[in-house]
């Protein structure tokens, strides 16, 4: 690191002298750097030793995660969404990121109205239809301002908009800030929202008594009715077949009060649902089974075009994403604690 240092104080004695033109802000972030190299020279083995910790470190506790995961997982899900609607909103607070902390609290207030009417006894046969239409809403705001961030970001790539080359900090330029904004964003909320659609999902199934977490319902389900609002369903029924293909219904006719019959789907087990409730379910609340029966469910009966297989590959991707926003944070600072306390710096 010493010659590090040594390179660093050439350069800015060739700014000094007028030989090369550097701003003040570059030259006083040059000498920060210096005198960072001065203080950590000698200091090599200890950094390898200390990188070699991190890496333990964020294997080991990957283990421990993913057994957590396996063996208690609502607790492992409960714990990962209260950290993941709070640890962001603290560091918002701490780098003073109003925009970021408005945006938080409006929809912090929105979706406590929609977790307080899942969670309500006895549940109103709408509610699960409001809740998945929130989340889908949410889902689809989020999906397109990802898009459209990872767009802004694209195009910075290809030389549009790109930052001054003099700019001290290139990330706060034109359409990069932007760009990671609208991205940011988007993952942040999509994930979010992933994560408490399945609880209110839960909640509201357990509700009506048609499903439980851990053994059998506690209601017998009639022939006709649908397990996820407890309303009865029309004969206007599709159903899926060998290959998981969704086969139309038959042709609408409208209720005898002229409401008009909300269609449904037959599942491979027997149990009919509301198409609006199953795909809710399925796709929104991320559950492959029955929620009456707990049969699998081939998830590609819902995904009637190439669109529909695009969002699911952005919805694993916000489910990959959650332990970078999460645990990763969590982890490095139990590491960093870890050498406060044994003296390593």
């Amino acid at each position: 690191m010493e010659q590090e240092a040594q390179k660093i104080e050439h350069i800015i004695h060739e700014a000094q002298e007028g030989k090369i033109h550097l701003s003040n802000n570059t030259i006083h972030n040059l000498e920060k750097q210096a005198e960072y190299f001065h203080e950590h020279a000698g200091h090599e083995e200890t950094h390898s030793k200390m990188a070699l910790i991190i890496i333990v470190a964020l294997v080991a506790f990957q283990f421990v995660l993913l057994w957590w995961k396996k063996q208690h997982y609502r607790s492992y899900q409960a714990t990962t969404t209260i950290g993941l609607w709070l640890i962001p909103f603290l560091y918002a607070l701490h780098g003073r990121w109003h925009q970021f902390s408005i945006v938080w609290g409006i929809f912090t207030i929105l979706n406590s109205w929609i977790i307080y009417k899942a969670t309500r006894k006895p549940l109103h046969h709408m509610t699960p239809k409001v809740v998945y239409k929130w989340y889908w809403v949410i889902y689809q705001i989020s999906y397109v301002t990802g898009i459209i961030g990872y767009g802004m970001m694209f195009l910075t790539f290809m030389g549009f908009g790109a930052p001054d080359p003099n700019d001290e900090d290139p990330t706060t330029s034109g359409l990069v800030s932007w760009g990671l904004t609208f991205l940011s964003y988007g993952v942040y909320f999509g994930i979010l929202g992933r994560d408490f659609v399945e609880f209110c999902t839960e909640s509201m199934a357990s509700t009506l008594g048609y499903y439980t977490k851990e053994g059998f319902p506690r209601k017998h389900l009639r022939l006709g009715v649908c397990a996820i609002c407890g309303i009865h369903v029309s004969n206007a029924i599709s159903t899926i077949d060998a290959h998981g293909h969704l086969q139309a219904p038959v042709v609408l006719q409208p209720s005898p009060n002229g409401a008009p019959v909300e269609p449904s789907i037959k599942l491979n087990c027997g149990h009919e649902f509301h198409e609006e409730c199953i795909r809710g379910w399925c796709l929104i609340g991320k559950k492959d089974m029955c929620p009456y029966c707990k049969e699998k469910v081939d998830l590609r009966a819902f995904k009637t075009n190439p669109w529909d297989t695009t969002q699911q590959l952005y919805l694993n991707l916000l489910d990959a994403l959650r332990y970078m926003i999460v645990w990763q944070p969590v982890i490095m600072g139990l590491v960093q604690f870890g050498f406060y306390m044994t003296g390593l710096k």
